[in-house]
């Protein structure tokens, strides 16, 4: 029996008696256990959350610029250069006095408008140029591509002038051209007034011109031979010299395959890389900064940029895009090459996708040639990628009985050959008999004429 009063621990009979027999203590464990257990899930549940949870905060953090790395150039981009898809930018459109777009479009100008085989007689001017460095003999005759690689890897201003004279007549036509192919690019923030690069406080770009410049300058094959050079000797009839690429990117960031620096004073540099992985190449450009820093933050760039993106295909050639009717026929609209895109590693980083048909070419003949609409994809950065369609068959315009027949006569050139044959022999055949049926006619005539004069 148990009676239900409190002892001194404050119990009442009933939860003394059970808390004190053998059977009640076998009862509080197990309950006990179960609170246990209850409580380690319910820990074990709340840091899994919590771990996850973190991990979502650290993908939306990165994808809010929490880990872009930092220079200390005054403005910078790091961009596709295929495409020109901009991964990382810092003050884009500052400008800037940095030589650096001087020397790209000298090169870039000289090899579209000179043969590099051809032969510059170097001129006073070339020879005696500020800063000079190759120490070029008046009257003397230089092969273009020697001067424009000595243009390239060590920024020689004697070698720019030398050229300019070349291509230009004189170093200010030459920068005429400079400033039509910067306006023809849509460098609108760029004006050039010498070819040197040397200082002038009306001479500026920006990091944004550079890059339209850039895209176009790796489009040109001759281009990208020169820009990835290293080193290359120069001779002359008094000495050798090894013009050393001044960008120490070529010896210091795997896959380097492009590049070139600029400076107005040995404190402060600019340079563009260009860099190839995994099928990607992308191009950094740090304008104005300080020299301890350019290859130091060029590696960061480019090290995000490799780290973070993806080089992938947006439309696959062949594939089908759209499929319309036609004259009661199914025709599928494709592109005709693969089409590929830079885009953030998790993400397809496609904003959205639009398609145009032109109706008016919706009539027969239509040939795989022709162009019939365009798909439009804009990426969440802006970028707009325009996807040429054409048919993948063609549709022609229903043939009369004649065509047919004719068409079928052209395919089978020799049974056209043996009609033709039979036919000719049908005609002799038709003449010779007509022939003889005359023949006859005549002689009976005769004969008739011949036995009356008798009779007569």
């Amino acid at each position: 029996m148990c009676y239900n009063f409190y002892n001194a621990n404050g119990l009442i009979g009933a939860e003394y008696f059970i808390r004190a027999s053998p059977q009640g203590r076998i009862a509080m464990n197990y309950g006990q256990r179960m609170r246990f257990y209850r409580l380690t899930a319910f820990i074990m549940l709340f840091i899994i959350l919590s771990c996850s949870f973190m991990s979502m905060c650290s993908l939306v953090f990165a994808a809010n610029g929490q880990d872009k790395p930092q220079t200390e150039a005054v403005s910078a981009l790091l961009f596709d250069a295929r495409r020109g898809q901009v991964i990382l930018s810092k003050a884009a459109d500052e400008l800037s006095h940095s030589s650096l777009a001087n020397r790209i479009m000298a090169v870039l100008i000289t090899l579209e408008k000179a043969d590099v085989e051809a032969m510059v007689t170097a001129s006073k001017d070339a020879a005696n140029t500020e800063n000079a460095t190759l120490n070029l003999t008046v009257g003397e005759k230089y092969a273009v591509k020697n001067l424009l690689y000595a243009l390239l890897l060590t920024g020689s201003p004697d070698a720019a002038i030398a050229l300019a004279e070349y291509v230009g007549g004189s170093e200010e036509g030459f920068v005429n051209m400079m400033n039509e192919y910067a306006a023809n690019l849509g460098m609108t923030d760029t004006v050039f007034v010498n070819c040197t690069g040397a200082y002038h406080e009306n001479q500026v770009t920006t990091a944004n011109d550079i890059a339209k410049l850039m895209k176009y300058a790796l489009s040109n094959s001759n281009f990208n031979r020169f820009f990835g050079t290293q080193a290359k000797p120069w001779y002359d009839k008094e000495k050798t010299l090894l013009l050393t690429n001044t960008n120490n990117m070529f010896w210091s960031y795997p896959g380097t395959d492009g590049g070139l620096t600029a400076s107005i004073n040995n404190e402060i540099q600019s340079l563009v890389t260009t860099a190839t992985k995994n099928n990607m190449r992308l191009v950094c450009v740090l304008l104005d900064i300080p020299t301890k820093n350019m290859y130091t933050d060029s590696i960061a760039y480019l090290d995000y940029g490799f780290n973070n993106y993806l080089y992938g295909t947006l439309v696959t050639a062949g594939v089908s895009q759209r499929t319309i009717t036609v004259g009661g026929q199914d025709l599928n609209l494709v592109a005709t090459t693969d089409v590929y895109y830079i885009y953030p590693k998790g993400q397809n980083f496609i904003k959205s996708v639009d398609i145009n048909i032109d109706e008016s070419k919706l009539k027969p003949p239509i040939t795989r040639s022709t162009l019939v609409g365009m798909l439009t994809f804009t990426l969440m950065d802006d970028t707009v990628i325009n996807v040429e369609l054409y048919p993948d068959r063609e549709i022609l315009p229903q043939k009369t009985t004649r065509q047919i027949l004719a068409d079928r006569l052209r395919e089978n050139k020799e049974l056209l050959y043996l009609i033709t044959f039979l036919i000719i022999i049908e005609i002799i055949i038709l003449i010779y008999r007509t022939g003889r049926f005359i023949r006859k006619k005549v002689l009976k005539v005769q004969a008739r004429k011949i036995t009356r004069g008798r009779f007569n």
